[in-house]
């Protein structure tokens, strides 16, 4: 350690040392997804969008309802075994007030269409994928994770849900 005459100190060590090994995608895919679902950031890469719905269940638990609507036709899709493929990864996640996890769901959309089929996309709506919560009443944060395998393009969005 060198110490100058300003009070500032300087260290350092000899050698650097890289991982042994890199990364692979899905590994790579999971790490994203999850800092996605713990940030704060929105992104807007991908054609989906959240919706919440508050039902009451037995006692004081309510139902919380997270949908996520998915525009298919919009997606780049890759051409894999004669197929137009791309995987689809969509998380929804409950955070307390305080900013503490309390519950995700992830479920993963394997695409694998025809030409006909994605052709025919332009007159289907938005997939739907519903997510179901019970909780308590109070104040919850929703994270809503969309991610694309095929380039890794994502959607994430916030929404804050009110359980009386």
């Amino acid at each position: 350690m060198l110490v100058d005459g300003k009070g500032l100190s300087v260290q350092a060590r000899r050698g650097y040392w890289a991982p042994a090994h890199e990364e692979d995608a899905a590994a790579a895919a999971t790490r994203e997804i999850g800092e996605a679902v713990f940030s704060r950031d929105e992104v807007r890469d991908l054609p989906s969008d959240m919706r919440t719905a508050v039902s009451r269940g037995q006692g004081t638990v309510a139902e919380l309802v997270v949908t996520a609507n998915i525009d298919l036709k919009l997606l780049h899709f890759g051409k894999a075994d004669g197929r137009n493929s791309d995987d689809v990864t969509v998380v929804a996640a409950v955070f307390d007030r305080n900013g503490n996890y309390l519950e995700g769901k992830q479920y993963l959309l394997k695409l694998r269409l025809r030409d006909e089929t994605l052709a025919g996309l332009e007159q289907r709506p938005p997939e739907t994928l519903k997510s179901t919560f019970n909780l308590n009443p109070g104040t919850y944060l929703v994270r809503l994770v969309v991610r694309s395998g095929g380039g890794g393009a994502m959607t994430t969005t916030s929404g804050s849900v009110e359980i009386p």
